[in-house]
């Protein structure tokens, strides 16, 4: 194996776990009783969320015309600790039955996330609420009576401040200040899945449900792995913050012009996206490049320029591979350096890349980066429950990383990846008597055996399908998942259901032998 290999290969160590003006009101509605219309609006119809998106992709807004609708401030204080928040969400019930309760989750108050959040003045449709705590508090149950029947809209309404972790304690440090930058990674508070699955996953595969209401899919998320389970929504975001600061988020941002009392404020919209991220700091450099009609951007630390010159070609390269499964829709890619302790975090239109990766600048480096933009694909544009079914992003993203490899550096490359990343882990999985079906939970493995059977047992299973069908039949595989599940939430019935579409059968052996057992 030569040098270069060798050090690729070091790759499986790595667990890559782990994205102005006021905004324009929108209307109050009537008690939540009241049915709201539920008709796509006309094309004509103009959306501040438009600019988000590339114009051959302006049609996907009507394709959630009840898609709950964030309209989000953030203040945040000059020492970077803590933040001031409002938030308004538009939420209408697309079940079919009705809602005895809406919930909440407040991220902040996990223990891998290692803040203090606190909501207050909850209303909804203007009438003040009661919430009940749930969760050692990070989690709300808000009670709706009566029950919000399913086709129905409400207006729900909040304060709440954060107090912003500055240790990493637990977890990733995907949300905090550290190293003079601030990652506000779901500091809001955000309406979980309402999943009828959810209630019939057992109580074993759900240790840490305690209270979860019947359909609601909440629970808190062991600390080594992804933690949120939502579904596509639409932000408005309004971000004041010291004026010395470079903001990037997920969708698209703007400035102000203006500068008072030393801070300065962005408006940030996006597209139809699953959640919302944003990050600040007083040191960062752009290189950008358009592909495929996206500007990619790489934002590093001013003394890695280098090192940011190399992420932007490698995520560009990733960007243009991937438009052979399916468009990126957005108008922009960021790719940030940040102090997270993971390898990379992903988060839709975003993704952060560890620091201690750009310098020296090594292989590693460009097996995370392009890990992390393909889950704008994988996770982003379909989606899944990140929390009880990790695989079908998470080995999906590593098979896909070793296409690019295969693509850009030739089949040895992949070979020796293959062999080195994936088929020696998964040996030494067996020979240690802790292999495991890749298709469980993440509460179901220890923080040791996780990312062995996650990222590296379960690529083998994608490898052996491309093996049985073909190149050619595996990529278009690939495109009918992607086509027909494009902002959607997946279940491994959908991935089945893809690979029956293309070459006629499931292939139900391979999937057991690799997924189940």
């Amino acid at each position: 194996m030569s040098p270069r290999f060798k050090r690729l290969v070091l790759i499986s160590s790595i667990l890559l776990f782990v994205s102005c003006t006021r905004p324009t009101p929108i209307p109050t509605p009537t008690p939540y009783s009241t049915p709201i219309p539920t008709s796509p609006p006309t094309a004509t119809a103009p959306s501040e969320h438009a600019q988000a998106l590339r114009p051959e992709f302006l049609a996907d807004l009507e394709l959630f015309p009840d898609a709950t609708r964030y309209e989000i401030e953030l203040k945040v204080a000059s020492n970077m600790t803590a933040v001031v928040g409002h938030e308004r969400v538009i939420y209408t019930n697309t079940e079919n039955v009705p809602l005895g309760a809406l919930y909440l989750r407040l991220f902040p108050n996990t223990p891998s996330y290692g803040g203090a959040m606190t909501a207050t003045n909850i209303s909804l449709d203007g009438r003040p609420a009661a919430p009940v705590v749930e969760l050692d508090g990070s989690a709300l149950r808000i009670p709706l009576e009566p029950p919000l029947e399913p086709g129905v809209r409400l207006d729900l309404a909040l304060d709440f401040t954060v107090t912003v972790p500055t240790v990493v304690e637990r977890g990733y440090g995907q949300f905090g200040y550290y190293d003079g930058i601030l990652a506000l990674a779901n500091v809001y508070p955000l309406v979980p899945v309402y999943d009828d699955a959810a209630a019939d996953h057992a109580d074993a595969l759900r240790p840490n449900a305690v209270g979860r209401h019947p359909g609601w899919n909440i629970e808190v998320a062991p600390p080594y792995g992804d933690a949120i389970y939502s579904e596509t929504a639409f932000y408005t975001v309004r971000v004041t913050a010291p004026a010395d600061m470079t903001l990037i988020a997920s969708g698209n941002c703007t400035a102000s012009a203006s500068v008072s009392d030393g801070d300065k404020t962005w408006i940030c919209v996006t597209g139809p996206m699953r959640d919302f991220n944003a990050i600040l700091g007083p040191d960062y450099r752009v290189e950008s490049q358009v592909v495929e009609g996206v500007m990619v951007n790489s934002f590093f630390y001013s003394s890695h320029r280098r090192a940011g010159e190399r992420v932007l070609d490698w995520a560009v390269e990733t960007v243009r591979l991937f438009t052979r499964v399916g468009a990126y829709p957005f108008t922009e890619l960021d790719v940030v350096e940040t102090s997270n302790r993971a390898g990379g975090i992903e988060y839709p239109g975003l993704v952060v890349i560890n620091t201690a990766f750009y310098e020296p600048i090594g292989e590693p480096l460009e097996w995370i980066v392009v890990h992390e933009a393909i889950h704008q694909w994988w996770y982003s544009l379909v989606g899944n429950d990140q929390v009880d079914e990790p695989w079908l992003d998470e080995a999906l993203v590593q098979y896909s990383t070793l296409l690019y490899f295969e693509d850009r550096y030739g089949a040895e490359m992949a070979a020796e990846l293959l062999e080195g990343t994936f088929q020696q882990a998964y040996e030494s999985l067996v020979e240690s008597d802790r292999d495991m079906p890749v298709g469980l939970p993440i509460a179901a493995y220890s923080e040791q055996d996780y990312g062995p059977v996650i990222y590296q047992k379960g690529p083998l299973y994608f490898h052996a399908l491309r093996r049985e069908v073909g190149d050619e039949n595996f990529w278009k595989i690939l495109r009918t998942y992607f086509a027909r599940n494009r902002y959607a939430v997946v279940t491994p019935e959908d991935w089945l259901a893809a690979v029956k579409a293309v070459t006629g059968d499931e292939h139900r052996a391979i999937y057991e032998r690799w997924i189940e057992r």
